[in-house]
């Protein structure tokens, strides 16, 4: 019989959700933010070019609200988002303790309350992303499921195990 490394039992609440979809959104990759503001300067050069020319005050000023703009349209989609989730969670996903008991070559994890069990090799994982209360493992580009800092015993020696697994798959932000 295989030995287990880590046994985890963890619990995702609304506000973990909420905080994950703003990470998902801006964290996830480190050109998000800095790409908006050049698209917002580029649109302010663009809208000051074609009402009063070129003044560097004028462009700046619009750039800041274009950027502006930008954020809170894309954190309104967010909070949309995580309340249509809110709204329409059936399966009692909140709140539920899984399960997750890590081994060499692969992950089970198991929901009780979900009544589910699921195992995944360690390749079959997009990568792992560590954020200051999560480690959030993605399956896909899109699906990610994540696991609470303050449930791990030993962060530490868990990080190490992860850095080890997932070596080049494993990013911190």
């Amino acid at each position: 019989m295989e030995k287990e490394c880590f046994i985890i039992k963890t619990r995702m609440e609304k506000s973990d959700y909420r905080k994950f979809l703003y990470i998902a959104t801006f964290c996830r990759n480190k050109f998000v933010i800095p790409m908006i503001l050049l698209i917002s300067f580029i649109g302010a050069i663009i809208y000051c070019q074609g009402i009063m020319g070129f003044h560097i005050v004028a462009v700046g000023v619009w750039t800041v609200i274009m950027f502006v703009v930008a954020m809170s349209v894309i954190c309104f989609r967010v909070e949309r988002r995580n309340n249509k989730r809110m709204a329409t969670d059936a399966t009692g996903a909140f709140d539920s303790e899984t399960t997750l008991t890590f081994y060499e070559d692969r992950v089970i994890m198991e929901n009780e309350c979900m009544k589910s069990k699921g195992e995944l090799t360690y390749a079959q994982f997009y990568f792992v992303l560590e954020s200051k209360e999560y480690f959030i493992f993605y399956i896909n580009a899109n699906q990610a499921s994540l696991i609470r800092k303050k449930d791990i015993d030993n962060c530490e020696e868990f990080k190490g195990f992860l850095l080890k697994t997932f070596a080049g798959r494993y990013k911190h932000i």
